[in-house]
């Protein structure tokens, strides 16, 4: 049934949007108000599907309608917003576009939910983490999350320290800081791991029910590989990291209540404010590290002019003005690009580099060499095919998110953290197409880790299992 609200909520806030689309919606604020109405009904759905439980908030299509408004409205929000580079043809088919595919993702889940629901309601326990597991697990994931880091450096204290006290340009792990073995995609892939160390400090916790010697080592070896993700400037890699392990919290209490949502609360703030001191100083002499331990990164109000995503409505916007009228959909190219993004390019020295087009050329803002542009994934998606691509992209995600929300919904350690991993890689995901692949490898590093490590130090099911501490 909600499903069915949420959609039409979705339709009603779309419509609305475009109708009070005012004629000078170039001027600053002017589109304030389309982009609340536009939020509302994307909201509508996780609205009431948390009515009977505030999980409702934490489902996988809720967490991607958040997205969407995260990702594409957040700055119309500012009453010094302007569109003045955006003709109003394609700010109404902006808005359109976001609406139909939000609603399509939510068909696509009540589709999976009607087709699956019944069979993965049926399906039987699986065996759950250890105390023993999650530790040794976390300490694997996080020394090869660091190796990734170490062996560039050669494992030279010295040039950790200055890479990690830094700009975001320093460092031989960076982008483009060399060649070899050491700066080889298998190194740069062990990253990955490390996204893993806070959501399973988080279920170590959990599954002990008090702060003891192991957590703290978790905690430590969390803080020293987010130091790095802070350094090297990658906003949506904190928020990968932090985002899972704050899911993976709020999903195993055992109620969530007033003091769940002030903390939530509190650690997204928080968060935000990170975020945003990592945009400020992240090319200043001393990096974002630097000025935190200096303290010259509190001196100022990170927040004070509001949250500063990526600006990708104005990117979606410009695309629809340039494509088809200026350049043709790319077809089959883009998806090419993203399918083989995964493959070295030591491998495959041609492979494609950008979805058929140069989008920064086109703007004429190709500010440097490797200088890229993030379109959101409706953007992504509208590139290829046009509104065609968009509506089965929608669709197929909103599948996913479903059946993510069947296989891994679960009040037990192992799902939980694979749950909230797949919730926070489709958040990403809707950031950029690309980040959908690159934040999926997290969970890819936890099955395998699971796989290849002794199934002896895991719980059997149906064992007595103190899930809730």
């Amino acid at each position: 049934m909600h499903y069915l609200v949420a959609i039409f909520g979705i339709v009603l806030g779309t419509a609305a949007a475009i109708l009070i689309l005012p004629h000078n919606y170039y001027d600053a604020g002017q589109l304030r108000l389309s982009a609340i109405l536009l939020a509302t009904g994307l909201l509508s759905g996780p609205m009431v599907s948390s009515l009977m439980d505030l999980r409702g908030w934490l489902r996988a299509e809720s967490v991607m309608m958040i997205g969407l408004v995260y990702w594409l409205l957040t700055e119309l929000f500012y009453p010094d917003y302007t569109a003045n580079q955006l003709s109003r043809d394609a700010v109404v088919r902006a808005f359109f576009y976001i609406g139909l595919f939000a609603a399509c993702i939510q068909l696509g889940s009540a589709a999976a939910y009607r087709w699956h629901g019944q069979h993965f309601k049926q399906r039987p326990a699986r065996e759950d983490f250890s105390p023993d597991w999650l530790f040794g697990a976390l300490i694997i994931c996080s020394i090869l999350g660091l190796m990734a880091r170490l062996i560039p450096c050669q494992f030279s204290s010295d040039c950790v320290i200055e890479g990690l006290f830094g700009s975001r340009q320093i460092g031989p792990w960076t982008l483009g800081a060399g060649s070899g073995a050491s700066n080889s995609a298998l190194v740069t892939h062990l990253n990955y791991f490390g996204y893993l160390s806070l959501p399973l400090t988080v279920a170590l916790h959990h599954r002990l029910g008090r702060v003891n010697l192991r957590v703290l080592i978790g905690l430590a070896l969390t803080v020293f590989f987010m130091l790095f993700l802070i350094k090297d400037g990658g906003r949506r890699l904190v928020g990968m990291v932090t985002g899972s392990g704050l899911l993976t919290w709020l999903l195993l209490r055992p109620r969530l209540g007033l003091r769940e949502i002030a903390i939530g609360g509190l650690a997204g703030f928080m968060l935000l404010a990170m975020m945003e001191m990592m945009m400020t100083f992240r090319l200043a002499d001393g990096g974002v590290v630097g000025s935190l331990f200096s303290g010259q990164a509190f001196e100022r109000n990170p927040l004070k002019g509001g949250v500063r995503v990526d600006n990708n409505f104005n990117s979606m916007v410009r695309v629809m003005d340039l494509i088809p009228e200026f350049a043709p959909h790319t077809g089959w190219e883009a998806v090419i690009y993203w399918i083989v993004r995964p493959i070295p390019r030591s491998l495959w020295p041609n492979k494609p580099i950008n979805p058929g087009i140069d989008i920064p050329q086109e703007f004429g803002e190709r500010w440097s060499d490797g200088y890229t542009m993030t379109l959101s994934a409706i953007g992504d998606w509208y590139i290829a095919f046009g509104i065609w691509s968009l509506i089965i992209a929608a669709l197929c995600t909103g599948y996913l998110g479903c059946r993510l929300v069947m296989a891994w919904f679960k009040p037990n350690l192992r799902d939980t953290v694979l749950y909230s991993l797949g919730a926070m890689c489709m958040f990403i995901g809707l950031r950029s197409y690309l980040e959908l692949i690159l934040m999926s490898y997290p969970i890819m590093a936890l099955l395998l880790v699971e796989r290849l490590t002794s199934r002896s130090g895991r719980i059997k099911p149906g064992a007595p299992q103190a899930l809730r501490a």
